[in-house]
């Protein structure tokens, strides 16, 4: 576990200095569950672990050549507490979860403002969690920034407590005009119409929710776009121009996933600055003139330029660049190439790290078919990469708390 990670335990959190990012969701493309295998895998380690650290407090007791018993080494009869007490002393190592959900963080800061960044399947224990500690004078506001309107990436709303409970929250919901468009037609939140669409994805709408939505839609106003120039449900903002949530200052821009429009942010507070960008590609087509190439690499050119003098940042790192090429599969999966899938390489993030002197840098949009063995792996290759090095990357893991 990284030192980024600490404990989510009621009582246990310092005061926030600038900003406190968690994460909930860093699963890409759809919620998975540990599969069989991979838990059986999971418990061999723990046991092996605990064979050979109880195996060397054995040797420890036994050094006065008249072997051990098992009260010498629990320092006493067998009890539950002696039992608890062993296990404390013997400092298990402590396996990574990287958790199933798909995309969602929270950020906080010291005035009490609460930013959710994108709604997945994070969503959901986000919500409980924040609720569970809403001080009771604080607004019931939350400023939901969303980057795109696919699926993985929204598909958490309607398990979102932030939508149900009483007293009724505000829930300001900020993206681009796809991903407000897409929360409309299913659920009704900002039009309040029910349409021929509104239950393809599940059976509730706006009439079950007890939240008051309001909808800012992202756009650059100097160049065309998605969707009609004005909405009557929402408010349109220049996505040129900062966004202020409080003492926060949002910068909003765009990056590469292919044909989607899909946002990034950099969120900076007092002195602390951290920039979410997930599915973003640097394209590695065969063809250098193809005008996709070139616009993935003015993308690039901005989100370098923004991740220069951030204290940490979180990435799209769903492929290695074999797997991208369609070299290699991933998991027990056939080779097949993901140019143009919107989503970004290990090698990349590297490179990016390096280049730009990012400290910290956390890697999310794991690919479903990676194992959990397979991931630690990966994380070994990142530490690997970071030898000798002044930054730090690791692949993101769900309830990861980071402190800026």
């Amino acid at each position: 576990m990284s030192d980024a990670a600490k404990s989510a335990e009621p009582g246990s959190e310092r005061p926030i200095r600038d900003l406190r990012i968690r994460f909930w969701g860093v699963q890409g493309s759809c919620p998975l569950f540990p599969e069989a295998h991979e838990v059986a895998e999971y418990k061999r380690m723990v046991t092996l672990d605990v064979i050979e650290r109880v195996l060397d407090d054995v040797k420890k007791h036994s050094a006065n050549g008249r072997g051990a018993t098992v009260e010498d080494v629990l320092g006493g009869p067998v009890s539950q507490e002696r039992l608890e007490a062993f296990r404390r002393r013997l400092t298990l190592q402590e396996l990574p979860v990287y958790g199933g959900d798909t995309t969602c963080a929270s950020v906080e800061t010291p005035e009490g403002d609460v930013l959710v960044l994108d709604g997945g399947s994070g969503i959901r224990n986000c919500s409980k969690f924040l609720l569970q500690r809403w001080p009771a004078d604080r607004p019931r506001e939350v400023h939901l920034l969303g980057t795109h309107e696919h699926l993985d990436h929204r598909s958490g709303l309607p398990f979102s407590q932030f939508c149900y409970v009483r007293p009724p929250f505000t829930m300001h919901i900020y993206g681009g005009y796809q991903f407000l468009h897409a929360l409309d037609v299913r659920y009704g939140i900002f039009s309040r119409q029910i349409n021929a669409t509104t239950h393809l994805d599940d059976p509730i709408d706006y009439r079950a929710m007890m939240a008051t939505f309001k909808g800012h839609e992202l756009r650059n106003t100097q160049r065309p776009d998605f969707g009609p120039p004005d909405s009557v449900f929402w408010e349109v903002r220049d996505s040129t121009q900062t966004l202020r949530i409080g003492k926060l200052s949002i910068t909003m821009f765009e990056v590469y996933h292919g044909t989607v429009r899909c946002l990034a942010y950099k969120i900076q507070h007092g002195a602390a600055s951290f920039l979410f960008c997930t599915d973003h590609e640097v394209r590695h087509g065969l063809d250098p003139n193809d005008p996709r190439q070139a616009e993935s690499a003015r993308e690039e050119v901005r989100l370098s330029e923004l991740c220069r003098g951030v204290n940490a940042a979180y990435f799209d790192g769903q492929y290695f660049r074999a797997e991208y090429d369609g070299k290699k599969g991933i998991g027990s999966t056939m080779a097949v190439s993901r140019v143009d899938w919107g989503h970004g390489c290990m090698e990349d993030i590297v490179e990016r790290t390096s280049r730009c002197g990012i400290p910290h840098t956390l890697v999310g949009h794991h690919d479903p078919e990676r194992t959990w063995v397979g991931r630690l792996e990966v994380d070994r290759w990142l530490a690997e990469q970071c030898k000798g090095k002044p930054f730090r990357i690791e692949l993101a893991k769900s309830e990861d708390v980071l402190d800026l």
